[in-house]
């Protein structure tokens, strides 16, 4: 009978090792597993702004980890969704928010219901306005009040804005808690045996360092994956052409905005994210139509700085994904394992992901190769679904305006994104594929927020009667609103909650009165 992985060797740190070592840690505690950290002192932590979805909230229950004292060292905020600006014309707002979007009616998202109220003349707000998320965002509210909770937090549907640095080592002593080694060294060589294995790794200081299991959490450059097991790399940059980053932090302001604020301009994006000590801010923009110092003087108007007081730090991104994330006994994880642009945020989740499957599929010594197939499979399709909802942000826009909106006109569809296309187009169904990151109302909501409405809305809509679901419509419109009002303000729930004990909480009488609300309609 083949022997258990015992020994795990995670090379690098960062959101990913650090991830990486607190999930393993945890599961193998029983076993008598032991997951050791070896992380370079030379390589700084990126340490910026970052926005996360929501399954971050589930890793972090899963785990026993108290979410007031995440927030609190990770200078976390709310996050409710994303707001898109300027992204169709030029001159337009929409939302993409987490949660079910109003849920559905007999069977039916909502989407076709007001689709066909749409189709009828009835005076429908955009769809997004059926969501309570959306409606906390603009309003800047808490997920929950001081005391009491709501359908929204009970279920999770909401999710963070953090700093990167300061989440990594916030993990970082959660790890060590749960028994985790730390190494801090520098992997010098790699020595790989005649199966393909990795067989150790020599160190500056600690010389060679041997496991079962290698987790390559070094960044883009692979050290495992591809430096010494040679896996090629998939590169996206001819279908997402943003692949530069300006990262400037700012002072926090007087709003903290519970959501990811993303403006479309000349040859990308900027993003603006609300931490509890500073505003993290920057522009993901394409090398090819627009230079570093041009991109900097775009950032800094936008947020109304003199671009030497704002001194942005630039970022090369290398987008696209491993071959194979699982080779042999080495795994690839984080920016090792690929990178797709942070529009949706979804760098923390694909590290997630990639753990939940390496548990699925965990191998013993004898590393069978159908485990590694199966991994690599799922890792792939998760990239390429992420992907194709990402470059639907780009390929449905209007915007003619300069040179990098135009290229897009030209932009390969994947065989996937384009049937998807087709079949909403004609049916108004979206079908994403298993185990989707974003379910069908992400898709409405990037859809109908760009105008791509389908020909007919589902036939299935007209078996209901209309005049009830015209009333079940505004029910979930009050039901969302009254839930709004009896809660706090986000400022005033973020600055409660970083004053220190969570049982003597105070709120501001005013906010507080509705605190233990637990109604609504997510």
């Amino acid at each position: 009978m083949a022997q258990p992985v015992k020994n795990i060797l995670i090379v690098g740190g960062g959101t990913a090792g650090w991830m990486a070592a607190t999930y393993l840690a945890a599961q193998l505690r029983a076993t008598g597993g032991r997951v050791t950290v070896v992380e370079s002192p030379a390589i700084p932590t990126i340490g910026v702004g970052e926005a996360t979805v929501p399954p971050l909230v589930g890793f972090l229950r899963i785990l026993g980890i108290s979410e007031d004292e995440f927030m609190r060292r990770s200078h976390a905020t709310y996050k409710f969704g994303v707001k898109f600006v300027n992204w169709h014309n030029g001159n337009d707002t929409y939302w993409h928010p987490f949660g079910p979007v109003g849920g559905d009616i007999d069977g039916l998202p909502i989407f076709h219901y007001w689709l066909k109220s749409l189709r009828g003349g009835y005076p429908e707000g955009p769809y997004t306005s059926y969501s309570l998320q959306t409606l906390l965002g603009e309003e800047e509210k808490a997920p929950r009040g001081a005391s009491g909770s709501t359908l929204i937090y009970d279920r999770g549907q909401y999710a963070y804005h953090l700093d990167a640095g300061a989440f990594a080592e916030f993990l970082k002593g959660e790890a060590m808690k749960r028994g985790a080694l730390h190494i801090a060294d520098e992997v010098t060589q790699v020595a790989v045996d005649e199966r393909g294995h990795i067989r150790n790794v020599t160190t500056k200081q600690n010389g060679v360092l041997s496991a079962d299991l290698y987790i390559d959490c070094s960044g883009f450059r692979a050290l495992l994956a591809e430096q010494a097991l040679g896996d090629p790399y998939i590169d996206w940059s001819d279908t997402l052409l943003c692949d530069r980053a300006l990262a400037a932090p700012l002072p926090l302001g007087e709003r903290t905005s519970p959501y990811t604020r993303a403006t479309a301009m000349s040859s990308g994006w900027i993003w603006q994210i609300p931490l509890t000590h500073r505003v993290g801010n920057g522009y993901v923009y394409s090398s090819k139509f627009i230079g570093e110092d041009a991109a900097g003087r775009e950032l800094a108007g936008l947020l109304g700085v003199e671009l030497d007081v704002l001194q942005p730090r630039g970022l090369k991104m290398k987008v696209g994904r491993r071959t194979r994330s699982w080779q042999g006994n080495c795994i690839a994880m984080g920016l090792a394992s690929g990178f797709v642009e942070p529009i949706e945020s979804t760098g923390i989740f694909i590290i997630q992901r990639g753990l939940a499957l390496l548990l699925t599929y965990f191998p013993d010594l004898d590393f069978d190769p159908n485990l590694a197939r199966r991994y690599n499979e799922r890792m792939a399709v998760t990239y390429d679904e992420i992907r194709d909802f990402i470059l639907a942000h780009y390929v449905l826009t209007k915007r003619t305006d300069s040179a990098f909106w135009n290229a897009y006109r030209e932009v390969p569809l994947s065989d996937s994104l384009r049937e998807l296309l087709e079949v909403y187009d004609r049916t108004g169904m979206v079908e994403p594929v298993e185990y989707a990151m974003f379910p069908p109302p992400s898709w409405y909501c990037i859809l109908a927020g760009q105008h791509r409405l389908p020909h007919i809305y589902r036939r299935g809509a007209d078996l209901s009667d209309f005049s009830q679901v015209r009333r079940i419509l505004d029910d979930i419109r009050a039901a969302n609103a009254r839930l709004a009002k009896s809660l706090p303000s986000h400022r005033a729930y973020i600055e409660m909650l970083n004053r220190g004990d969570p049982a003597r909480r105070e709120l501001p009488p005013a906010a507080a009165a509705g605190s233990a609300a637990t109604g609504g309609i997510g």
